[in-house]
């Protein structure tokens, strides 16, 4: 495989397809119970307690907009570590780990979500969206967020 190859985690959120670079992840979990923290902002379902580290959880559904789906044997808990930040995303399923060739991304649409988008890829009549990380932990802050 060529240099710009990447290796990339797929979930779902609502029958969305969205994929994040496999570097950010740290490792992906069961559901776990989420404390609830008081005067958090929306977004942020709460924080587990995971190795003795506490970790500040994000729900996507939220963030996009989406219906929140029951918990049930698929939701997974994605955990991230970028920038020093470790945090993690509530999914409705991990559906695979796949490589992806950076000639084979289309550029993002311009639609309300764009700006954490950082393109498309389109798989087995799929469309699979790629998170911009970055961005997207800029509008929510983690830091602030659970202050």
């Amino acid at each position: 495989m060529g240099s710009k190859d990447e290796q990339y985690v797929v979930f779902a959120i609502n029958q969305n397809l969205y994929a994040i670079s496999i570097h950010d992840v740290s490792e992906i979990i069961r559901m776990q119970t989420v404390k609830w923290v008081p005067n958090s902002r929306e977004e942020f379902l709460g924080v587990i307690h995971l190795r003795e580290h506490i970790i500040p959880i994000i729900s996507l559904h939220r963030i996009f907009s989406e219906d929140e789906k029951t918990i049930d044997s698929k939701t997974r808990m994605i955990v991230l570590q970028t920038n020093g930040q470790e945090f993690g995303f509530v999914v409705d399923e991990v559906d695979h780990v796949m490589f992806l060739s950076e000639k084979h991304i289309s550029p993002a649409p311009h639609l309300s979500q764009s700006e954490w988008i950082t393109g498309v890829y389109h798989h087995n009549e799929k469309t699979i969206a790629l998170l911009n990380l970055q961005t997207l932990l800029q509008q929510v802050d983690v830091q602030k967020a659970l202050a």
